[in-house]
């Protein structure tokens, strides 16, 4: 049966999880989280969850899936250090530095690769399992043909696929509103979510009617904000399908909304609960948590692939409102300064949480939040409970704005919804060490081997007769094996008999034993103290490659600030025998084509850059060709393809010299790349190629979007659609272009 995954933000949301039928849950360290705003993991906490995860027969899975700088790789090893001395079921990861790290320092833990690396492809998967990954979470953006097709094509890797929670406006690794607007990085765990924010919207007056629509009720809004993915009844389809683990996105929520997410899910997949039993479990998730819900990609897109079908499922945005709107509770039929008439529409308690919208002052909607404090019946009587379709009286805020008649009050948290604290003094899962003593006449010494170092003690201690015939190998055995808080335990014991006395006669006293048994696990826990915290040594990389310096990366942007070209349209252009000076970038007698980071028709994608290369090559240009690669997905065809000079663009993220190290054993024939966009410097001593920095000019796309703004965000209708659209948005003076190309949306500075 197919896993289901769950977010734990907290110890406490793991147990939760685990209590509730959880198969997994997913979780993240102190540092290097992609959600370094939630509680996260100490070692301890990790190492309770884990013992219990073993006894259970549950499995965790650590988020290590941010990129890193040359400066923090001392710091990630000492963090996977911790990790694969507890022990984990898998480690998911962004950063590919990090990835040969795990696979050169630490085989033991398996790596399955982040939906922040934007695998969505058939190529991309596979090149994933090449690199030695055992599972990829692909992009939250395909719908369930394409990942069917997918799955078809990649049986020999695991599959994981998120079914409910958060979407993001822009895809997962290449969205850089943060960063741009903000300064925190998306990539590092800082995301402002700014897709959440307000814009104001114009027309681009270059444009037609046509290209350039503003609804009248639609100027300005939540554009970028996506409603929350909802989709359990695809469940059992992804089960039936043959995918491996089914994820539910929320590690920044608490233990209530791990509960209600466990109940739903388990019981749809495990198929035991009536229609009506999984629609109120699905309700009592979306009170703890949920803005507008949809089946997202995978059935409410409305299309089986990027192909121009009509849409006429909902649209997948949540413009109207960004934040937790939870479920209708009841419609207001009179107001009065103190109190409302309502009509329930939900069952609903004294101190729920209630919600109405009114006109704000920062923002023109704004949410007034209010704990249910009296429900009346008709006849003023006193209630502690109200059920749906009853007409009732209830207390209204004594402070600020109220509701109006016709308004919907929104349920958005249960009196009682937080679960009971679940104890959390827990045992720690223990590292076995076998131990091998050796007994003198008046010494006993300790022996044992950690990560390759031999450990060693020697304690005084005068043996002497015993009284009565000693089983010295289970004396030994029974101490040794109580190692109290210590992260380890007792492996195997052996010993040697070096003194005077018969193994039988040899007596050793047990409050002695007892006393040198805790001198000796609290060595062993300094030496685990020692090995994690110990400072790395990076050593300068000896073979240098020889790699191409890049033009500043603003040259390879076109007038719109795209910076890739139109793979599809370059192929027509060609194919009408243009010449490639004026469509490719020319820079120092070069000419460059940087590839789109996002290809849903993988094989056409490639089919027309491959006519591409043959007509350069042809018409004599491609040896002054250099094609910038974007996805992991587009690696393999650029090895297929050695005639083709290939540099590592911006999406690919050189981050470290580990990840150019990995970039270069993915592709060896590469003549460069750029730095992580996102910095200025690294440490090129550490580096096998010197990369080239983007320059301070460089601006990439806020968003890369599936979601087509058109449909989405101003809910345009699909009939009659160019397919294309241009629109500015402002924000507090910042004026940003939003561009529509065969319903893809990319979002730059203007």
């Amino acid at each position: 049966m197919t896993e289901l995954a769950l977010p734990a933000g907290s110890l406490q949301a793991a147990l939760v999880a685990f209590n509730e039928g959880a198969d997994a849950v997913y979780l993240g360290m102190r540092n290097f989280s992609a959600r370094k705003e939630a509680t996260n993991f100490s070692l301890e906490d990790l190492a309770k969850l884990k013992q219990l995860a073993n006894e259970q027969k549950k499995k965790i899975y650590v988020t290590v899936n941010t990129l890193v700088d040359d400066d923090q790789l001392g710091e990630i090893i000492r963090t996977l250090k911790q990790i694969s001395f507890i022990g984990c079921d898998g480690i998911i990861v962004q950063d590919l530095g990090v990835a040969r790290i795990i696979k050169d320092q630490f085989p033991s833990l398996e790596l399955h690769g982040s939906t922040q690396l934007a695998v969505h492809t058939i190529e991309g998967v596979k090149e994933l399992q090449r690199m030695g990954f055992t599972r990829a979470v692909l992009a939250r953006e395909l719908t369930l043909q394409e990942i069917q097709t997918i799955r078809e094509a990649c049986p020999d890797i695991e599959l994981k696929v998120f079914i409910h929670g958060a979407q993001c406006y822009g895809f997962s690794g290449l969205c850089m509103a943060s960063e741009q607007i903000c300064s925190r990085s998306a990539n590092c765990g800082a995301c402002a979510q700014i897709c959440r924010s307000w814009f104001y919207l114009e027309a681009d007056k270059d444009q037609s009617t046509a290209l350039s629509p503003v609804p009248a009720n639609k100027t300005s809004g939540w554009y970028f904000s996506m409603s929350d993915l909802a989709s359990g009844e695809n469940a059992k389809l992804l089960d039936d399908m043959g995918i491996d683990s089914l994820k539910v996105e929320g590690r920044m929520k608490g233990p209530a909304y791990t509960l209600a997410a466990s109940r739903y899910y388990r019981a749809i997949l495990d198929g035991n609960a009536s229609e009506e039993e999984k629609q109120a479990l699905k309700e009592s998730l979306a009170v703890v948590f949920s803005r507008r819900q949809t089946g997202g990609w995978l059935s409410d897109y409305g299309r089986e692939g990027q192909n121009f079908e009509i849409r006429t499922t909902p649209t997948l945005g949540s413009t109207s409102y960004p934040g937790h709107r939870g479920i209708p509770a009841a419609k207001v039929k009179v107001v009065k300064s103190d109190y409302a008439i309502i009509t329930a529409l939900h069952d609903m308690s004294i101190r729920d949480g209630l919600m109405f919208f009114t006109k704000g002052k920062r923002d023109p909607i704004e949410a007034v939040k209010f704990s249910l404090s009296g429900i009346y019946d008709q006849k003023g009587i006193s209630l502690t409970r109200a059920y749906k379709g009853e007409t009732l009286e209830i207390d209204l805020p004594k402070y600020g704005p109220l509701p109006h008649a016709g308004d919907v009050l929104y349920l958005i948290s249960f009196h009682d919804q937080t679960p009971a604290l679940i104890n959390e003094n827990l045992p720690t899962v223990k590292y076995p060490l076998d131990l091998l003593v050796d007994i003198t006449d008046n010494s006993l010494i300790l022996k044992t081997v950690f990560q390759e170092k031999t450990i060693e003690r020697t304690y005084e201690i005068e043996v002497s007769i015993a009284k009565k015939e000693q089983d010295l190998q289970q004396h030994l055995h029974t101490v040794f094996t109580q190692s109290d808080t210590s992260y380890f335990s007792l492996g195997s014991v052996s010993y040697t008999n070096s003194s005077k006395l018969t193994d039988s006669e040899v007596f050793l006293p047990l409050s002695l034993l007892k006393s040198i048994r805790r001198d000796w696990y609290a060595i062993l826990d300094n030496e685990l103290a020692r090995w994690m915290t110990t400072e790395v040594e990076l050593l300068d990389c000896e073979t240098k490659q020889p790699s191409q310096v890049l033009p500043s990366r603003e040259k390879l942007c076109t007038k719109d600030g795209l910076p890739y070209l139109d793979i599809f349209k370059l192929a027509q252009q060609f194919e009408e025998k243009k010449k490639p000076e004026g469509i490719l970038y020319f820079e120092e007698g070069l000419l460059y084509l940087p590839l789109s980071p996002v290809m849903f028709e993988e094989q056409r994608f490639f089919d027309a850059l491959t006519s591409i290369v043959t007509y350069l090559q042809k018409e004599g240009y491609l040896e002054r060709v250099r094609i910038g690669l974007n996805n992991i997905g587009q690696v393999a065809w650029a090895r297929k393809h050695a005639e083709v000079k290939c540099f590592f663009d911006t999406y690919l993220y050189l981050s470290n010299a580990e990840s150019a190290k990995k970039a270069l054993e993915l592709l060896p024939s590469a003549v460069g790349g750029y730095l992580w966009m996102e910095r200025e410097t690294c440490q090129e001593n550490l580096w096998p190629f010197k990369p080239t920095v983007v320059g301070p000019s460089y601006h990439p796309p806020l968003f890369i979007s599936r979601s087509c703004f058109r449909h989405d965000s101003l809910m345009l209708s699909c009939e009659n659609c160019p397919h294309k659209g241009s629109w500015y948005v402002t924000q507090q003076n910042n004026r940003y272009h939003v561009m529509v190309n065969d319903c893809i949306t990319t979002v730059v500075r203007a």
